[in-house]
């Protein structure tokens, strides 16, 4: 899996409110601040999130994540309620 298939899941997948979220939960898995995801729109920041602080290994581990909790049904993104997906 590579970059280039986890942006496309998240664009596919991921609302505007669920990309920022997950920056969020990035930031703080990773101990960064989340305003150093760049600018622009979510999806944009997330890009950069998800190009500069995940090394090949964590992509591929996070894709297969967010695989398997939109499989199950689960939130996208913890802490978010499930059986919403805000767009």
């Amino acid at each position: 899996m590579s970059l280039p298939e986890l942006l496309n899941f998240c664009r596919v997948n991921l609302g505007e409110t669920e990309a920022e979220r997950l920056i969020g939960w990035l930031a703080w898995r990773t101990g960064r601040a989340s305003a150093l995801a760049g600018s622009g729109d979510p999806l944009t920041r997330l890009e950069h999130v998800l190009t500069h602080w995940l090394d090949d290994g964590h992509r591929r581990a996070l894709l297969a994540w967010l695989i398997r909790r939109r499989d199950a049904g689960a939130p996208m993104v913890p802490g978010q309620p499930a059986g919403r997906t805000p767009r």
